[in-house]
């Protein structure tokens, strides 16, 4: 989107929103009511940019819809892409070492877990939810029966998915076993994610808005989960959609409506846009 003058107003700067569960649903297209108010808000002057736990690959075509080409900030906030040029101009990675061990910890307790190196999901072997999760992304994938035997590098996150309510019982398991070492958060329903300790969507926005040249409190973001916790603590005015994280609603400044009621389209309207 042009980046141009308009009667609109705008109160902020910068924009940042998560993708799944606050922009999206179930992994769908943009709202006519979300893709209007995010084009309102860009002619508007506002920097408009996502933030997501998903790879660049499977945020790409929600970057496109939305005609931005903007910073793009991915896996969580350990790698960030320039959406001009598809270029990395961030990139931060896990020790060999932590992957192991969340691999061996996600098969002890009976889950599926799967790494990303450039873009590709790899996985020991065939399970429902990886399938599901890489058909509906469309995401490029391969089956490495030797994951657990092999060094690897280049490895920005490790996924796993397992149902809803076991995520509860296992992520405080996680965040012990990994305290000081790896950062541990939950994204959608039935995603624990973990990327390198320090790295967040909070630092990596902190990143982008010295690039641009923005303060903080000239920033605003909105998301729903707590690998956006960070997120809306750095962000000026944080946000969370109705059907976020109760922990994460208790350091928004705003609560939005639900993502399938346009919770972004609303929160531009009324907070963003003057």
């Amino acid at each position: 989107m042009q980046q141009r003058k308009s009667r609109t107003m705008k109160k902020y700067e910068l924009l940042i929103s998560d993708i799944d569960d606050t922009l999206v649903y179930n992994a769908g297209s943009v709202s006519t009511e979300n893709f209007a108010a995010i084009k309102r808000a860009c002619d508007a002057g506002v920097y408009v940019m996502l933030a997501t736990g998903r790879s660049y690959y499977g945020a790409r075509k929600v970057v496109r819809e939305l005609g931005l080409d903007t910073y793009v900030i991915t896996y969580g906030g350990a790698v960030i892409i320039d959406a001009k040029t598809d270029a990395q101009v961030f990139v931060t990675e896990l020790d060999d070492e932590c992957i192991k061990e969340i691999l061996v910890m996600a098969e002890k307790f009976g889950v599926h877990a799967h790494i990303y190196q450039n873009d590709c999901v790899i996985y020991e072997k065939p399970h429902h939810y990886v399938e599901m999760y890489t058909n509906a992304l469309n995401l490029p994938k391969r089956i490495d029966p030797d994951i657990k035997k092999k060094r690897w590098s280049n490895v920005p996150k490790v996924l796993i998915i397992t149902e809803p309510e076991r995520v509860k019982e296992l992520i405080p398991i996680f965040k012990a076993h990994f305290e000081g070492r790896v950062h541990v958060s939950e994204s959608s329903a039935g995603f624990i994610e973990f990327n390198r300790i320090g790295i967040n969507k909070g630092t990596a926005s902190a990143m982008v808005a010295k690039r641009l040249g923005i303060a903080e409190q000239q920033a605003a973001a909105i998301g729903d989960n707590t690998l956006d916790y960070e997120l809306i603590e750095w962000a000026g005015l944080g946000a969370v959609v109705e059907n976020g994280n109760e922990a994460v609603k208790t350091i928004a400044d705003v609560i939005t409506p639900s993502c399938c009621d346009n919770g972004v389209a609303w929160f531009i309207n009324n907070y963003i846009l003057d």
